[in-house]
């Protein structure tokens, strides 16, 4: 990158930050997260087959999908950032974030990530109470929340 294109890509970046914080303040409704009543029923269905095998982050997205996942208005939760070991970098924590669907540059990241190991799949098939302890997981780390946004250029998912 040159300079110039540097520049326009800071430029950029400070922009879509300052909208996210915009679209942020602007929304009055709060930020409440909630499993759907119907959300253990859910859990027990998906909690045999292969429905784990991409990992808990692929279940609480198929959760949000189905609707078990309450929000604060129409947007898709997903796998945001993570955090990484210091000495290791290897990841250790997985951070869930909700794209609103009438934003521009939004994402609001939870406030708290989650451990790899409380992701992963239950060690029985069928326990349906440890898919439904993964989703209170997730909802309960959207307790706290923060604005931020995606990079220039980014597709939103």
């Amino acid at each position: 990158m040159d300079k110039e294109q540097l520049d326009a890509f800071y430029a950029e970046s400070a922009r879509l930050r300052d909208v996210a914080k915009r679209e942020f303040v602007e929304r009055t409704h709060g930020w409440h997260f909630q499993l759907a009543p119907e959300a253990d029923q859910w859990a027990e269905s998906h909690a045999d087959g292969d429905h784990w095998s991409a990992g808990g982050s692929t279940m609480v997205e198929r959760a949000d999908a189905a609707g078990m996942i309450r929000k604060p208005e129409p947007g898709r939760i997903s796998s945001a950032y993570s955090h990484r070991d210091m000495r290791t970098e290897e990841t250790t924590h997985t951070g869930f974030g909700f794209w609103p669907a009438a934003a521009e540059a939004l994402i609001v990241h939870a406030g708290r990530a989650i451990p790899l190991d409380a992701l992963e799949p239950p060690p029985a098939r069928g326990d349906g109470a440890a898919v439904l302890a993964t989703l209170r997981l997730v909802v309960e780390s959207f307790a706290t929340v923060q604005p931020v946004s995606g990079p220039p250029g980014a597709a939103r998912p």
